[in-house]
């Protein structure tokens, strides 16, 4: 099982002038599919899903209605939805869909990069768990600079891994990590491999959405 990623909360719903709309956040996912070669399925009808929430939670990883809520997860490669694709739900809008889709994609390149021990040590290490997530947490930090210019705390990002079963010191270097991956974002670096295949379509299909650089 490949990693996980929660939904913000206090995220409007509402389909504003200069946002993303719906047949776009559809479109960006048909794009992400194919060039990773990926599907989306959703969570709430997926067996495979409830056992893996089951086995999470008798692992002291995750709660298991906190997982098939909360979360978006990749297995394998396909990445399980708790929302449907382009319709805005819960702390799920339209915007945070398409940052949650680059997220788990990254993920998927953590395990084309890896291969099976990738699973293995996601599941069984605490440390690994963490590391993985600050890589694919890079995701959003990059997107967030595109849409926004800016760049959010990093440490409420790192305190979320509490909830993947993480140890305080697991919370404190992946706060430190990135902490250290601002400072490159903040300079027009984008170092993850999903934020690059994600912009090919961001900067061609919307990018009035980008924020004023410089």
């Amino acid at each position: 099982m490949k990693g996980y990623l929660q939904a913000l909360p206090g995220v409007g719903t509402l389909f504003q002038r200069g946002e993303i709309q719906p047949a776009e956040v559809w479109a960006f996912y048909q794009h992400m599919q194919t060039r990773l070669r990926t599907k989306t399925a959703n969570k709430a009808d997926s067996l495979e899903m409830q056992l893996a929430a089951h086995a999470l939670q008798r692992m002291g990883i995750l709660d298991r209605q906190r997982f098939l809520e909360k979360y978006a997860t990749t297995v394998g490669r396909t990445v399980y939805l708790p929302f449907e694709v382009g319709v805005p739900k819960g702390g799920w809008d339209l915007w945070a869909q398409v940052v949650v889709c680059v997220h788990e994609h990254q993920h998927v390149v953590q395990h084309d990069e890896e291969g099976p021990s990738y699973e293995l040590a996601y599941l069984t290490s605490a440390s690994s768990r963490a590391r993985y997530e600050a890589e694919a947490y890079t995701c959003n930090l990059e997107l967030h600079y595109w849409r926004y210019g800016t760049l959010p705390a990093v440490r409420p990002i790192a305190e979320g891994l509490k909830h993947y079963g993480c140890r305080p010191e697991d919370v404190e270097v992946t706060a430190h990590t990135l902490a250290l991956t601002s400072v490159s974002v903040r300079h027009g670096a984008v170092v993850s491999e999903a934020t690059h295949v994600a912009l090919e379509w961001l900067n061609s299909h919307v990018p009035h959405l980008r924020a004023k650089q410089g």
